[in-house]
């Protein structure tokens, strides 16, 4: 498999699934939600969480032209 060319992420903000899941997990918890809905948003974000690890593992980041150049 091919790897993706992406910008290194020195040179981009963090992207981390972490305010869906803070949000969704108070948004669940302020409405009563029952058990289920919990399970399913938590396998959601367990998807997202592995998606996010491979993305890492399979990408070759290279820097932005003329950026951190000393």
């Amino acid at each position: 498999m091919k790897k993706r060319i992406v910008i290194k992420t020195s040179s981009l903000p963090v992207r981390l699934p972490v305010t869906f899941t803070t949000s969704g997990w108070l948004l669940l918890d302020r409405l009563a939600a029952p058990g289920w809905a919990f399970g399913v948003f938590w396998t959601l974000v367990a998807a997202l969480v592995v998606g996010f690890i491979y993305g890492l593992r399979h990408t070759e980041f290279k820097d932005v032209p003329g950026f951190g150049e000393k």
